[in-house]
């Protein structure tokens, strides 16, 4: 019972940050909104029995679908959170059996992280969404609202949240999908998730190269053009390069259940192609990935064959691989792209590198930019429950100034690890770090089938765990989707048909230790992140600290983005009108505010508006309020730099309908500038 409860829960959050994420991605094309929407619910209704046509075109969507909205919508429009057009759709079939909503098909041994993991989640990201709509979700829409000294608004950060919050969760969900699936059937797991998530990415990759040595601006973005790096299909060179590094041994393990020839075609063509692309993307992860996964499938191979010695297979293989690695050097050189070679990146790496192991290192795992020292203030602010999921990029700025870095930027942490412990705090990681536990001990195993081919995915699923401790590829949910496919891929490998068919349990209850723990973990991590999200991360308490002019409700000018206005009656201090609610955090430059506010509903002295003010969360002044003006001699709080203003009344009021006024705003209290004494 407590299991399907806790899956009901994440499911049911899971579809709200979905469709959250979704309408904030759109406002700009609505279609993709509603046709996302649509594609949930038919999915949801139909998906079992439409899986092995949708699921496919799913699959491709993940690494296709940013170069057709290119061609569609045009590259100003087309950003990260239009992923929404394939994740709703992957949603909705994750959620198609009657069993997903209330039962989890995780292999047993998996289920106490990975659950625990996605109910936190699923837990902690409203009221992390909530804090950064200050608990008012009005003013997402709100312009010249700031949540940063950068500012970045609530609506932008809201749409990371939610965007990271389904990452997590429907990664999850679909592994758990996957083993309902495909646990018995790998044939038919490799038909409708593999082969067209390989295709694809020989599409991407393809593209990519066309990019590289024919027309850089060709579905490339102009940044990118600009930065001399191609994208492929995928809107991004570092997302190519992660596709690319997953796949060029991916597609060489799919290969070798091919009749001959292919499996040796297929295998030097994925390789060529992979190096090529990672190499015209220029992305260091990707570089790194690749270069991992290489040489440890290149180990499992030697091995395979040390069992089979045939020198003259060897001999022949050596050659080739020579060969091929002269044609290359002569070629890529030929590439127009701002090349790993010409990023530096070869200047990292042992004995050919200038920069020497210690500088590197340094560079590497640690500051980055100033973006590792960012996540370690964070994380000595926050230990317990971290700044909150997908918050890192916003709040970046303002806690690497701590550090005396000020990032150009937004941007994740540089290291998977960091990120991780700086969004969510130790309590919160302990399920991740204990599910790289399980994977690790999963990669150890002995296994059932295939040993080669085992051993291959396990290179790759290591290349991309090096990659990840300096850099955090898995911010993109295309990349995470892929990271799952993989992991379940593997545990295929590694399990007898026997024993995968049987694989998915579905106790009814954990032991009741593993229940303490997690139930522990939840309630700490979640405790915490309401403590803090009325504390010292609430906007309005970040821009007292930070020195941002934090405010909303209030009638800001387009043209400027001020919310002062001048005085109709000529007096030199300005003032500025507030909506039915306002908030503002104000410098203290005295020791008194004089605060004066006023009304110009028309039917005020007849019917007076219920008015109330508060400073710094004292209450100052509640009252009916009629057209005579409000004075209020507010004391500074002492030690305070900063005042927190907030406003309430209980009607506008719209100039417009009076008929002698072109003004259509609907009018609050009008606020005199801030003057102390």
């Amino acid at each position: 019972m407590t299991l399907s409860v806790c899956r009901t829960l994440v499911v049911v959050s899971t579809i709200v940050a979905a469709l959250v994420e979704a309408f904030l991605s759109t406002q700009y094309v609505p279609q993709v909104f509603f046709i996302s929407v649509a594609a949930f619910a038919l999915m949801t209704a139909a998906g079992s029995r439409l899986r092995a046509t949708a699921l496919p075109i799913v699959m491709a969507s993940l690494y296709l679908m940013p170069s057709i909205f290119h061609m569609t919508i045009g590259y100003e429009l087309e950003n990260f959170g239009l992923d929404a057009i394939w994740i709703l759709p992957l949603l909705g079939l994750t959620l198609s059996d009657r069993v997903a909503w209330s039962h989890w098909s995780l292999p047993a041994r998996w289920q106490w992280p990975l659950v625990t993991w996605t109910v936190i989640v699923a837990v902690a990201w409203p009221i992390v969404f909530l804090r950064e709509a200050d608990f008012a979700l009005w003013i997402l829409p709100l312009k010249r609202v700031s949540n940063t000294s950068m500012g970045t608004g609530p609506w932008e950060v809201g749409q990371n949240i939610a965007y990271f919050a389904v990452g997590h969760n429907l990664g999850i969900l679909f592994l758990d999908a996957l083993c309902r699936w495909y646990a018995n059937a790998q044939t038919r797991f490799r038909r409708d998730v593999l082969a067209p998530l390989s295709i694809a990415a020989a599409i991407a990759s393809l593209v990519g190269l066309y990019q590289g040595f024919v027309d850089l601006t060709f579905l490339n973005r102009p940044f990118w053009a600009y930065m001399i790096r191609a994208a492929g299909t995928l809107a991004d060179p570092n997302k190519l390069g992660a596709v690319a590094a997953f796949w060029t041994i991916g597609s060489v393990v799919f290969a070798r259940r091919l009749p001959k020839p292919w499996p040796i075609t297929l295998a030097v063509i994925a390789i060529v192609l992979g190096i090529a692309t990672v190499w015209v993307s220029g992305s260091r992860t990707g570089l790194a990935a690749l270069i991992v996964s290489l040489f440890l499938a290149l180990v499992e191979a030697a091995r395979r064959w040390r069992s089979q010695l045939d020198l003259r297979r060897v001999a022949m293989a050596g050659v080739g691989a020579l060969v091929i690695a002269v044609a290359m050097v002569f070629v890529l050189q030929k590439a127009s792209t701002h090349t790993i070679a010409a990023r530096g990146s070869l200047g990292y790496l042992p004995i050919i590198g200038d920069r020497g192991i210690v500088n590197s290192a340094n560079e590497l795992l640690w500051e980055r930019f100033g973006y590792g020292p960012s996540a370690i203030q964070m994380i000595e602010e926050h230990p317990i429950d971290g700044v909150g999921i997908g918050t890192f990029h916003a709040l970046s700025y303002d806690f690497g100034k701590l550090r005396g870095y000020f990032l150009q930027a937004p941007d994740n942490a540089q290291m998977w690890l960091r990120h991780i412990v700086a969004e969510f705090g130790v309590i919160g990681s302990i399920p991740m770090l204990w599910w790289c536990v399980v994977l690790a001990m999963l990669m150890l195993s002995r296994p059932a089938g295939d040993r080669l081919s085992f051993g291959m995915l396990r290179a790759t699923l290591i290349g991309f765990g090096v990659a990840s401790t300096f850099g955090m590829p898995s911010q993109s949910n295309a990349i995470t989707i892929t990271f799952w496919v993989f992991v379940f891929w593997l545990w295929l490998e590694a399990t007898s048909p026997a024993d995968a068919a049987a694989a998915p349990m579905r106790p009814n209850a954990w032991p009741r230790n593993a229940l303490i723990a997690a139930a522990a973990l939840v309630v700490i991590h979640v405790g915490m992140t309401t403590v803090d999200a009325f504390g010292d991360l609430r906007p309005h308490n970040r821009a007292q600290r930070w020195d941002w002019y934090y405010r909303y409700g209030f009638y800001t000018n387009d043209s400027d983005g001020t919310d002062l206005e001048k005085d109709p009656g000529g007096n030199p201090i300005g003032r500025r009108w507030t909506m039915k609610d306002s908030l503002a955090v104000i410098k203290v430059k005295g020791k008194t505010l004089k605060f004066v506010a006023w009304i110009d509903h028309p039917d005020a002295d007849v019917k007076p508006v219920h008015t109330r003010v508060w400073a710094d969360s004292k209450l100052v002044y509640e009252g009916d309020l009629k057209r005579t003006p409000l004075f209020l001699d507010i004391p500074a709080t002492p030690g305070k730099t900063h005042m927190v203003i907030e406003t309430a009344i209980d009607r506008t009021f719209n100039p417009s309908q009076t008929g002698n006024s072109s003004d259509n705003r609907d009018l609050g209290l009008s606020i005199r500038d801030w003057v102390w004494q």
